[in-house]
């Protein structure tokens, strides 16, 4: 055993119902889900309450990796303050360990670079009280696309450790976003949540990849998953690795099921546990 708790964001299929979708989480033998707020018609953008999420779960045998999330929670205003609260209040209800906080993406955000810092930090002051009053933990993730706000790594670890921050917030690692920016230094010890995805497609650059492009992790992958896992791993990460897929043709295959756990059953094999004890060890 890698150690590793595997889930499955929402992503995967978002045209199948919370009971299908749980089916397919127990079909293929994860220990829990990702839900998110941004899909039309689904939990719990279309008023799910959350005592019926739990529910299900729980009788299914499964857990919460995170609810996917506060968007733009660096532009910090009344109308985020009171989307933030009502998040943090549906993820205590859901008992979720936590959300996660997606930044701005606009390549017209006009910002300077002092004035991405100020933000990002007073966006931080603002949430800590929150997340802390009730138990729920911020998940800072990167987002490496052209008009991010927050790409690399470093500035979310910057600017969580000038507000003192880490007894309410972790960074949410994606291996794509990791990739997709060229970003080199994974801050290993912070880091709460990860999201993987493979990239199959070799006709483009990292930087102009995007989310379609985000399928299964197997043998022909670019973006690094497994020596990114292997990294985290190495380090005594045994949190939760969401599967989140955006590519339509995973999202819609009708193997669904059998290819989630090939890619599993992948990954596992790749991430040996002898191999990561050696590497802890040295």
């Amino acid at each position: 055993m890698s150690g590793i708790r595997y889930s499955l964001n929402r992503t995967c299929s978002p045209d199948l119902t919370l009971a299908q979708f749980i089916e397919l989480a127990k079909a293929v033998g994860v220990d829990a889900i990702e839900v998110r707020n941004d899909i039309p018609g689904r939990e719990f953008a279309d008023g799910t309450e959350a005592a019926v999420i739990s529910a299900a779960l729980s009788e299914a045998g499964l857990g919460l990796a995170s609810i996917n999330a506060l968007q733009r929670f660096n532009d910090w205003d009344r109308d985020r303050e009171e989307e933030a609260l009502s998040l943090v209040r549906y993820a205590t209800t859901l008992g979720a360990p936590g959300i996660v906080l997606c930044p701005v993406v606009d390549a017209a955000h006009g910002w300077s670079e002092s004035e991405l810092e100020e933000k990002l930090q007073h966006a931080l002051r603002m949430l800590r009280p929150i997340l802390l009053d009730h138990g729920v933990t911020g998940y800072v993730e990167p987002l490496g696309m052209k008009g991010s706000t927050m790409m690399q790594q470093r500035a979310a670890v910057s600017a969580v450790t000038d507000v003192a921050g880490w007894d309410a917030f972790r960074i949410c690692h994606d291996t794509f976003q990791f990739y997709r920016c060229g970003d080199a230094q994974m801050f290993t010890e912070q880091i709460g949540l990860v999201h993987i995805s493979g990239i199959e497609r070799t006709d483009l650059p990292p930087d102009e990849l995007t989310e379609p492009d985000r399928g299964l992790v197997f043998g022909n992958d670019r973006v690094g998953n497994v020596a990114q896992l292997q990294s985290l791993l190495a380090a005594g990460y045994r949190g939760f690795v969401s599967i989140e897929p955006f590519n339509p043709v995973v999202q819609q295959d009708p193997r669904l099921a059998s290819q989630l756990g090939k890619c599993i059953n992948y990954v596992r094999a790749e991430i040996r546990e002898e191999r990561v004890e050696a590497r802890a060890s040295q």
